[in-house]
């Protein structure tokens, strides 16, 4: 283990992008393979519910389709099928990403300590997403409300490292997200924002290939977000409380005189 706690230091926009990518390439493996799990769990399940209802449509609706023929019910239980996988895979996955870039500090990741250490703090992971997505949605879906679900959005940025390293429940998450980007609302937006775009350039550049390529590009481009994040609620934190290695060691369950092995 790192013994000096205060090698985690501060750092500016420029030292965060190539730090996010140093650990993204000495990791890359573990990294991809944490997403990649729940990717593909997610293509599987999503698989599966859309041929179910085509499958349903070819055999009710061999030649023109009539709206009322429409297999609506196998169609909303699809849909709800989807949408609680995915309330309940994403923040998993982000959780086990997240320790494991706290981890890499210490030793290299390991793939089911950050799966295991994710499911232990799901309930607050889930809370927190739920809580938060739908107040963003209700600010926007009114339109005028807009900026403000993009001013919250940007405020609730660090929830999953709130919920996953702090060990705050979905409202004490919140409002520890809030607190760090206090004082510090653009400078959150701006690193979030390139972040972004550069997952989105790569999702578009892969997502071109064939079938496959959605899931390639969300499978190597999303660590680079959270990386990219979790680096910046590092540095928040230090600044505004101090943080270093052995909160984070203490954080995450590594002792003092753990093995880097």
């Amino acid at each position: 283990m790192k013994s000096e706690a205060s090698e985690l230091r501060a750092r500016n926009f420029g030292d965060i992008l190539g730090e996010t990518f140093r650990i993204y390439g000495r990791n890359f493996l573990r990294l991809v393979a944490i997403v990649a799990i729940i990717i593909i769990v997610l293509a599987v399940i999503w698989g599966i519910v859309g041929w179910t209802i085509f499958g349903a449509l070819q055999i009710t609706i061999p030649t023109d389709m009539a709206w009322e023929e429409f297999p609506l019910g196998l169609f909303i239980l699809g849909m709800i099928i989807t949408l609680v996988a995915s309330i309940l895979l994403y923040p998993l996955m982000y959780g086990a990403v997240i320790h494991a870039v706290s981890e890499q500090n210490f030793r290299p990741p390991g793939i089911g300590r950050a799966y295991r250490y994710a499911w232990r703090k799901i309930g607050a992971l889930i809370g927190a997403s739920i809580l938060a997505g739908l107040a963003v949605l209700a600010m926007a879906i009114t339109i005028i409300g807009i900026p403000f679900a993009i001013y919250f959005g940007v405020r609730w940025a660090f929830i999953w490292q709130a919920a996953l390293l702090k060990g705050f429940g979905p409202t004490g998450a919140l409002s520890h997200s809030s607190a760090l980007v206090k004082g510090n609302w653009w400078r959150v937006f701006g690193i979030v924002l390139v972040l972004c775009i550069i997952v989105g350039v790569i999702s578009a550049i892969l997502g071109m290939i064939p079938i496959v390529g959605s899931a390639i590009g969300s499978i190597l481009s999303i660590p680079i977000a959270i990386v990219g994040a979790t680096l910046l609620y590092y540095d928040l934190r230090l600044k505004k409380e101090g943080y270093n290695l052995g909160v984070m060691a203490g954080e995450i369950g590594i002792s003092p005189g753990a093995s880097v092995d």
